[in-house]
C-alpha cells in the first residue's frame, strides 16, 4: 500500500471534478486533515522564528 498526500484548492471547479473522480474510485481513501490549513501555518511559522527573551523581573510588566 502507498500513500500520497495531495493538496488541492477546493474551490476551483477543476480541483472539484478531480475530486469527485477521486471519490469513484473503490479502491482509494480520502482523508481531511482535523487541522485548520491556517492554524498549521502559523504553528509553523511560530516553530521557525528564534524567539523572545524577557527577563523574569520584566516578566508582569
Amino acid at each position: 500500500m502507498k500513500t500520497l498526500t495531495i493538496t488541492i484548492d477546493e474551490k476551483s471547479l477543476k480541483a472539484k471534478k478531480f475530486i469527485e473522480f477521486i471519490k469513484t474510485l473503490d479502491f482509494v481513501t480520502i482523508k481531511q486533515s482535523p487541522y485548520n490549513p491556517e492554524f498549521v501555518k502559523e504553528i509553523q511559522k511560530s516553530r521557525a522564528s528564534k524567539g523572545k527573551v524577557i527577563e523574569t523581573k520584566d516578566l508582569w510588566k
